[in-house]
């Protein structure tokens, strides 16, 4: 029997929570209390005394308030020790106060979809790679273009490099998908920024580079890091870097270093064709998981109809 509560962010026992997501095989770094607090307001569902756990992130636009997927945030959903089945994931959706009319959420690989009418379900694909085995055993599993390109990056002499500040790899992002993410705003990049440097201060992250042997960043890269995963958050080469294939050295050198640790690399995704198809050279698990969307069409109609 579950006893599932709706707190607000005030009434949360962090240590609690914190320690859910410690423990629980799928709790990853984004639905950390820390995590969550630096990209904006989030209430949470609790289960028992924090048995399983569901953050959601909640804004409010014309004055309604709605659930959404904070930029630069991976997979939430339930979490917890136990198994999620799809019962649990049914009564969690169920206990989502009916006063949000919208609401969108990433359950995470650990959770199954609802069978529930009122929310609409997406599969969609993240790639990780279990660091477990030593790096020529994962190398070995490379793609040949991979090993290719790996080759020509070598031969230009580009060298790996560290702590690379926060406002240099966002503004290497905005100049390199800014375009493509027009929906990222000004603040949101801060928010990042902010978030990132939390994370170097407390051991959850850090920042890593392919520089030109003459000094030049070519690509760089913000990572997450738990027990569990190192997570690809946030990267992007430069021009130059682009055509000297860094982020595939950036990649190979993350792999060269936490080879053998056991630690699993998260590659964050993608549903993007050609990203999708750059994460596979590297040879990882295609692990599905869902998004879910819940939709109240009468009850929007009638809070429209009172303004």
């Amino acid at each position: 029997m579950h006893s599932i509560r709706y707190l607000k962010r005030k009434e949360i026992d962090t240590l609690k929570w914190d320690r859910c997501i410690a423990q629980a095989p799928n709790g990853w770094i984004y639905a950390r209390s820390f995590y969550l607090d630096s990209l904006g307001h989030w209430d949470a569902l609790i289960d028992g005394d924090y048995e399983h756990i569901m953050p959601l992130p909640v804004k409010r636009k014309y004055g309604m308030p709605y659930i959404y997927i904070p930029p630069f945030t991976g997979q939430l959903g339930i979490i917890g020790q136990a198994p999620v089945t799809q019962a649990l994931t049914n009564t969690f959706i169920r206990h989502i106060p009916r006063r949000f009319l919208l609401a969108d959420i990433m359950l995470n690989e650990g959770d199954p979809p609802p069978s529930l009418s009122v929310a609409q379900s997406i599969q969609r694909i993240n790639f990780t790679l279990s660091l477990k085995e030593d790096y020529t055993s994962i190398y070995s599993q490379y793609s040949r273009d991979a090993k290719k390109n790996l080759k020509k990056t070598q031969a230009q002499g580009l060298l790996p490099c560290f702590d690379i500040a926060m406002t240099t790899i966002i503004q290497l992002y905005r100049d390199a998908y800014g375009a493509r993410n027009k929906d990222l705003s000004a603040t949101a990049y801060d928010k990042m920024a902010r978030l990132g440097n939390e994370c170097i201060r407390n051991g959850s992250g850090f920042t890593m580079g392919i520089c030109h042997p003459e000094g030049q960043l070519l690509a760089a890269a913000f990572f997450g890091m738990d027990e569990k995963r190192i997570y690809y958050i946030l990267g992007a080469p430069s021009p130059e870097g682009r055509s000297l294939h860094a982020v595939h050295s950036l990649i190979d050198e993350l792999i060269k270093k936490y080879a053998g640790t056991g630690i699993t690399f998260d590659f964050e995704g993608s549903d993007i064709p050609s990203v999708a198809a750059f994460y596979r050279k590297f040879n990882p698990q295609a692990m599905p998981y869902h998004f879910i969307q819940i939709i109240r069409p009468r009850l929007l109609r009638l809070f429209f109809r009172q303004r």
